[in-house]
């Protein structure tokens, strides 16, 4: 048999000997072997290893020149997506080996030397392995939602045990346990081999069943083998005429070759798992962009693929220099489907692809539908309003696309070389301004379906629209009455935070900043907000109202409301001017006493809380005026001076000191010093007052800071 090493092919019809001769001087030797293999590798390398093809060989497989059959065609089996599991199981045996005696060879022996003028081959056969092989290429397909979760961690472990139980053989496959087996089921089998089966295997176990009959399936003899591998002979070292493989393509340039094809797969993949996501499905214009792109990556491929099988034969018959093929790769780093262009493509748009994801879930969430055709709720006799969330992003101009398709045109293919990378050309990410007004319209989205939660008649949906500089990035887009005609929703513009004009007991009056728009103006600007509680807190805010009753708020406002000085008196209570009176009473005994050279004034600390040392500061304070006297009894002291941290504004601090006061002596004259902790001098300190409920004591508010002291207050 005569083989052509140019084009890698077989030359039928022609021969060295007849067939007597070849009969005669045939050596037939026993070969049995067989080998077993798994691998969850897809890489071409990978598969050029199992089907033990490397070199010149490989190149003319990545070139098409090679017609492949039988279990050869697992070369080109590819998968289609990432998410897709891929385990292969690979069987090989082989039965016998046939070579030609060196008889052969000697010139005299060779019936047929007119071959040698024809130029049709390189080498002769002389040497051939027969046996067989099989691939049992099993897939599972995850679902999208498994990407981020454990069951893909637990679909991958499971995965790779089931390749460690099936590399020790396919009888393995009976130890499984229960989650091994569920795997299993998931998986699908595509089978290619030199075995004639009745039917191909499509699922695990009917892999396993069709495995244990291979060795059956050779016949008793090995009749039904194959060959699987030949050795080759020099035609020119029989005779100097013969045609012979002028130049051989180093293996650099073939790696090259092949990193091309690896670039050109993973995109294909890379474009497959867009295509099977959410927003591929869910906008028609994302998915044209990426069906386009991944038909343009592949229709280039045929066309390298197709230029460099015309290149490999008259490169190894010296009609063409090496150097063609390394343009031929130059040409493809200057094309719009060089390797670095289409990575950045697909990384920018798997990018915007979360981006999206991201806000239709949020969206879908809160009840929108996702629905790229208006129309059919424009003619809904329900629907009064559509307020739709547009993407106006997705329907852009994509200048690789424009590129890779003027590239493609059979007028341009000629010129490849003028074609160079061009960075305008590449895809562009969202500004950080883009996605924070994606994001501001998304809350605003919600809002309004929130505001009209339990109007029927609005609708919400989320659309795409073509590109326009009028509603940058995204919008919100309201049709009423069935107009196909949107409005661009703009909600109102933020009300300046409410003045306080005059507080009272009960009620608080409150001015209204006049509006800047004139379509909805408010009639009065000045409201009194009565029934309050005196000496309250409360906290006013404006809002403005828009279209779709969108509300928009403003910055707060917090008043206390006043207290009368006058209070009304309650059983077992003195107002505070009749309390203030018995105490004063006391310590103006007690200075005329001194004057005259009397004692000091005794006094007992309480502390109802962590004063930061603030009691020795007004204590040291206090002895400047009145001579003071700290003792240890309460039997001894002559008043009680109680200090009280305040945290709470509730009044609780306050209560507790009283109730610690309570404890130690109910007769004895009191001063409650309370301090209030600030940053603001101008703060309004509370009246403590309203908290007290002990006769002759005297409360005290200080203004108080951990750092810089006490405060003096100018409002009391």
């Amino acid at each position: 048999m005569l083989y052509d090493c140019r084009n890698d092919t077989i030359v039928p019809g022609m021969t060295l000997w007849d067939q007597e001769q070849l009969q005669q001087n045939i050596d037939v030797k026993p070969q049995n072997n067989t080998e077993f293999r798994v691998t969850t590798s897809d890489t071409i390398d990978e598969k050029a290893k199992h089907l033990e093809v490397d070199g010149e060989l490989k190149l003319s497989l990545l070139g098409s020149l090679v017609t492949i059959s039988g279990a050869a065609r697992y070369f080109n089996d590819t998968k289609k997506s990432f998410i897709q599991d891929r385990l292969t199981m690979h069987y090989r045996t082989t039965t016998k080996f046939e070579q030609l005696t060196m008889n052969h060879l000697a010139k005299g022996k060779m019936g047929h030397h007119e071959v040698f003028d024809h130029d049709v081959a390189t080498h002769v056969v002389t040497a051939v392995l027969y046996g067989a092989d099989a691939y049992f290429v099993f897939d599972r397909e995850k679902n999208l939602s498994e990407e981020t979760t454990n069951v893909e961690v637990e679909g991958k472990i499971s995965l790779d045990k089931l390749k460690s139980l099936l590399s020790v053989g396919a009888h393995a496959a009976l130890n499984m346990n229960e989650n091994d087996k569920k795997v299993a089921k998931q998986l699908s089998c595509t089978f290619y081999g030199d075995f004639i089966l009745p039917s191909n295997p499509a699922t695990f176990d009917e892999a396993m069943k069709v495995y244990t009959d291979l060795p059956k399936m050779l016949g008793e003899n090995g009749e039904h083998a194959v060959p699987v591998r030949v050795w080759l002979y020099p035609l020119v070292k029989l005779d100097s005429k013969a045609a012979k493989l002028e130049r051989n393509i180093s293996t650099d340039v073939i790696r090259a070759v092949e990193s091309v094809i690896e670039a050109l797969n993973f995109t294909n993949m890379k474009c497959g798992d867009l295509l099977q996501d959410t927003v591929a499905k869910s906008f028609t214009t994302f998915y044209k962009q990426v069906q386009d792109f991944q038909k343009f990556c592949y229709e280039y491929k045929q066309d390298f693929m197709k230029k460099l099988g015309f290149l490999l034969p008259d490169i190894r018959g010296g009609k063409t220099d090496i150097s063609a093929v390394s343009d031929l790769i130059q040409a493809h780093e200057k094309s719009p489907f060089n390797t670095r262009d289409l990575q950045q493509w697909i990384t920018e748009k798997e990018k915007k692809n979360i981006q999206i994801k991201t806000v239709l879930k949020q969206l879908s969430d809160l009840g929108a539908e996702v629905n790229d055709d208006i129309h059919k709720y424009l003619l809904d006799l329900k629907v009064k309003k559509l307020v739709a969330y547009a993407f106006n992003c997705l329907q852009y101009s994509d200048l690789l696309l424009t590129k890779q398709k003027i590239y493609l045109n059979p007028s341009t293919m000629e010129h490849s070389s003028e074609n160079t990378s061009d960075p305008d050309f590449q895809e562009k990410s969202w500004t950080s301004v883009e996605l924070m007004h994606m994001k501001n319209n998304l809350q605003i989205f919600k809002n309004l379906i929130t505001f009209n939660n339990k109007c029927e008649s609005t609708k919400f949906i989320v659309q795409s629209l073509h590109q326009t500089s009028t509603f940058p990035c995204s919008c919100i887009l309201v049709y009423k009455n069935g107009c196909s005609e949107p409005i661009c929703f703009t909600p109102p513009s933020k009300p300046e935070c409410p003045k306080i004009e005059g507080v009272t007991d009960h009620s608080v009056t409150v001015k209204v900043n006049s509006p800047y728009w004139k379509s909805q103006p408010v009639d009065q600007d000045v409201i009194t907000l009565t029934d309050l509680k005196e000496g309250t807190d409360y906290e006013i805010k404006c809002g403005a109202v828009g279209k779709l009753d969108y509300m928009v708020e403003s910055d707060i406002n917090t008043v206390t409301t006043t207290l009368s000085v006058v209070k009304p008196q309650k059983v077992q209570k003195l107002t505070k001017s009749e309390s203030t009176q018995q105490v004063s009473d006391i310590f103006s005994t007690y200075v005329r006493m001194q004057k005259q050279g009397g004692p000091g004034i005794k006094y007992l600390v309480c502390l109802s809380g962590k004063t930061v040392d603030a009691d020795k500061m007004f204590i040291y304070q206090l002895k400047k005026s009145i001579n003071l006297q700290e003792v240890s009894e309460v039997d001894e002291c002559d008043f009680i001076l109680v200090f009280c941290p305040v945290v709470s504004r509730a009044g609780t601090d306050i209560e507790a000191a009283m109730k610690k006061l309570h404890s130690i002596s109910d007769t004895k004259p009191a001063v409650l010093v309370v301090l209030h902790h600030t940053f603001d001098v101008h703060s309004i300190v509370p009246d403590t007052w309203r908290f007290v409920t002990r006769k002759n004591l005297i409360a005290i508010d200080c203004l108080f800071h951990e750092d810089l002291g006490f405060h003096k207050c100018d409002k009391k």
